[in-house]
């Protein structure tokens, strides 16, 4: 099955009509059109004469996500935020886990403070 090519996009990013696409590519303008509106698929010879006038390296992005594309790419972001969340999770307990050891190492301080200050007392 033949994916669809997001030609409008394409057209908008390289910001050439539907005329002049069909003068560039020696393609009738129709047949660009039909196309744009998903009626035909893009044939690779009309996608190879599309990179090479416009210059366009990597013609894949362009290309519409099939159903199944788009599962698993909506699949990926969902495992993705959640990740993140879990990140931001340990993250917090980390600082929470920092704090605690700055109040003990602080009250550590204070005992012994208060601990020099009691064997002084009893020295007397």
């Amino acid at each position: 099955m033949a994916r669809d090519l997001d030609l409008q996009r394409i057209r908008k990013d390289y910001k050439v009509t539907q005329q002049r696409l069909a003068e560039l590519t020696k393609y009738p303008q129709s047949f660009i059109s039909q196309i744009e509106n998903a009626r035909v698929p893009a044939p690779e010879a009309f996608l190879t004469a599309l990179q090479q006038v416009l210059g366009i390296t990597d013609i894949e992005p362009y290309f519409v996500p099939t159903p199944e594309e788009k599962a698993v790419h909506d699949a990926q972001s969902e495992v993705d935020a959640r990740i993140s969340e879990q990140q931001s999770t340990i993250n917090r307990l980390l600082d929470m886990l920092d704090r605690r050891d700055e109040r003990i190492k602080e009250l550590e301080a204070e005992v012994s403070r208060c601990h020099s200050i009691l064997l002084k007392q009893l020295e007397k």
